[in-house]
């Protein structure tokens, strides 16, 4: 027995060892953010379903799917609010990934990294209480039409729809929400899944959500050029998309209009 002690004593150093040895290089693992072991996020507050609330207690799709990410990575999440219009600025980031449902673009590739996308989806229309009946995109263009700046959704405004009078540009969604509302704006061009949770929100503030536009939209979080936190955020993406967790972030946000809206022709 005298023998034998020294040398259990000596095991259980040696596990010890190795269970001390397993934590720290799990630590020096964590994927490189700007605070060890925390996944700094940047949202743009004040769009229906993606990101409301407040910093502290922020809601929302984006919110959830950040939360996801993060977890898989091994990550505490921490935010912080940030306009949308500098995300693609060329200037230091305080985050290390913006989740402001943003559309992979080539043009914006050049400017950002993107990660993997989360979910995809197009733009919508929204329009005020006092237009209804059948829409069309003849008789989108007769209308006020009102967009977002810097977004997709102005872009194909602009550039496809191009209507016949001039173009109201908010640099806020909660703006142009509000210009619909008190019908300034005949119909809102947005992110189709913002719109509907919108609609969702205040039912009798707005008319329909009439239908979607354009072409099919990818989603994805927005890191600074160059980041290195890229190859670890693409895995935990893609893991969570094979198991189907955005699309049931997304059901719960925006519900079946998501999938159902009709295309406006």
């Amino acid at each position: 027995m005298t023998m034998r002690r020294p040398l259990v004593a000596l095991v259980s150093a040696v596990v010890a060892a190795g269970l001390v040895g397993g934590a720290l290089a799990r630590g020096d693992a964590l994927p490189p953010t700007k605070k060890k072991g925390v996944l700094t996020v940047a949202l743009g507050l004040g769009n229906p379903g993606f990101s409301e609330g407040t910093i502290a207690h922020p809601t929302g799709f984006s919110v959830d799917a950040s939360k996801a990410i993060a977890k898989r990575m091994g990550l505490k999440v921490r935010y912080i609010d940030y306009p949308f219009a500098r995300i693609f600025v060329p200037e230091p980031k305080p985050y290390d990934a913006a989740f402001q449902f943003v559309t992979i673009t080539p043009q914006r590739k050049r400017l950002v990294e993107f990660a993997d996308y989360e979910i995809a989806s197009s733009q919508g229309v929204l329009v005020a209480k006092d237009i209804t009946g059948p829409m069309t995109l003849a008789r989108l263009r007769t209308l006020q039409v009102c967009a977002k700046e810097v977004t997709t959704g102005d872009s194909y405004v602009q550039n496809t729809l191009r209507p016949k009078g001039l173009v109201l540009e908010y640099p806020d969604a909660s703006e142009a929400l509000l210009a619909v509302a008190a019908s300034i704006c005949d119909a809102f061009v947005f992110d189709l899944p913002a719109l509907i949770a919108a609609k969702r929100e205040a039912p009798d503030r707005y008319g329909d959500v009439v239908g979607r536009v354009g072409s099919t939209e990818y989603y994805g979080p927005v890191l600074p050029k160059g980041s290195k936190l890229l190859p670890a955020m693409n895995k935990a993406i893609k893991s969570l998309r094979r198991e189907g967790v955005f699309k049931k972030l997304a059901a719960r946000h925006f519900g079946s209009a998501l999938t159902s809206t009709p295309a406006i022709r």
